[in-house]
C-alpha cells in the first residue's frame, strides 16, 4: 500500500526559516547534505529536510479522500485490510496485550484501521487532523475520533494500551515531542506501533532522491532501523522491535519497465493472486530480519 494519503498529521501554517534547525532527534547542528534539502545529522544519523522551507503536508480535502484516497483503498480492498489485521497481528506477537486493549490510532484517515481493531474485539479511538476524515471514521465506525494533532487532543495519561502512528511519523517536524507524547498517554505495558518509509531500503539505496516516498514537500524526517529505534528509546521506550516489509507498487513497476500498468493494478494482483500471496508472505518473512523493505516497521514497549 502507498504511504501517499495514508495519513495527514501536520502542514507549516506559513514559511519557515531558511536557517538550519538543530536535530530533532539530538539537538546537533553538524549535518551532511545527501540530496538537495535532504541531510544527515553526523551525530545520530536521522535524515531530515533541513531547512524546511517548501512544506505542504498532505491534502485534507473532502474531494482527495473520496476520490483519491477511498478510490484506490477500494481497489485493494482486502489487501489494505488484511494489512491492517496483520499489523495487528504483529503487535501481539511482539508483546503480550490484554485481551480487549484500548487503541488509539494516530492519523486515522478514514478509520479502516479502527474498524479492524474493533473486528477483533479492541476499544478503538482515532486523532485525525482533517475534519472531513475524522467525521467520517466516526460515524462509520461508531468510534470516538479526535479531530487535531495528538498534542492538541491533550489525552488523559496512561490511558491506552496500544498506540499505532502508520504513516504518520515522516510528516513531523520534531519527532521526539511525538513519540513523547506517546509515552505519556500509554499505560505501563503499553505499545506504540509505527510504519514509516524506509530509508535504508532497498530501492532507497537504487534511486535516492527519487525513490517512491522521498518527497521532501511532504515527508521531513527519514528514518531507518537504527534511528528509530534511537528515536523510541529516547523518548523512555526500554523494548524495541524493528522490521520491514513490502515494496511500493510504483517502485516495482519502476524496476520492471511497467509504466503503463496502474499501481492499483500492481497492488490488485498481490492480493489476487495465490502464487504472488506467497511470494509477498516469504519476502516480508525475510525482510523482517533483512530490513530492505520499503516500509520500516517498529513496535516498542513502555
Amino acid at each position: 500500500m502507498s504511504a501517499v494519503g495514508e495519513t495527514n498529521v501536520i502542514a507549516a501554517t506559513g514559511p519557515l526559516s531558511a536557517a538550519l534547525h538543530p536535530c530533532p532527534l539530538c539537538r546537533s547542528c553538524d549535518f551532511k547534505p545527501l540530496f538537495g534539502s535532504i541531510q544527515r545529522c553526523r551525530y545520530c544519523r536521522l535524515v531530515q529536510v533541513n531547512p524546511i522551507t517548501l512544506y505542504r503536508g498532505e491534502n485534507e480535502t473532502e474531494e482527495y479522500f473520496l476520490h483519491d484516497y477511498l478510490k484506490l483503498h477500494e481497489a485493494n480492498r482486502e489487501n489494505s485490510l488484511a494489512e491492517r489485521r496483520e499489523h495487528i497481528r504483529f503487535m501481539r506477537r511482539s508483546f503480550q496485550l490484554p485481551a480487549s486493549p484500548r487503541m488509539l490510532d494516530v492519523g486515522c484517515a478514514l478509520g479502516f484501521m479502527l474498524q479492524e481493531a474493533n473486528a477483533l474485539g479492541w476499544h478503538a479511538e482515532g486523532v485525525e487532523t482533517s475534519e472531513f476524515a475524522a467525521r467520517y471514521a466516526a460515524e462509520r465506525t461508531g468510534c470516538r475520533v479526535h479531530v487535531g494533532t495528538l498534542q492538541r487532543a491533550n489525552l488523559q495519561p496512561e490511558s491506552f494500551d496500544v498506540v499505532t502512528a502508520m504513516d504518520v511519523i515522516e510528516h513531523i517536524p520534531e519527532p521526539l515531542e511525538f513519540v513523547q507524547e506517546v509515552y505519556r498517554i500509554l499505560r505501563p505495558g503499553g505499545v506504540m506501533f509505527i510504519v514509516t518509509p524506509n530509508f535504508s531500503s532497498f530501492f532507497a539505496r537504487l534511486y535516492g532522491p527519487s525513490a517512491y516516498a522521498v518527497w521532501p514537500d511532504q515527508h521531513v524526517v527519514y528514518f531507518d532501523p537504527s534511528t528509530i529505534s534511537h528515536l523510541l528509546r529516547k523518548a523512555g521506550f526500554k523494548q524495541v522491535k524493528t522490521g520491514s516489509k513490502d515494496f511500493y507498487a510504483e517502485n516495482l513497476r519502476r524496476l520492471f519497465r511497467r509504466n503503463g500498468v496502474p499501481s492499483s493494478e500492481i497492488k490488485g494482483a498481490f492480493g489476487k493472486q495465490r502464487s504472488l500471496r506467497v511470494v509477498r508472505q516469504f519476502v516480508n518473512e525475510c525482510f523482517m530480519h533483512v530490513r530492505l523493505g520499503d516500509k520500516l516497521l517498529a513496535v516498542a514497549r513502555k
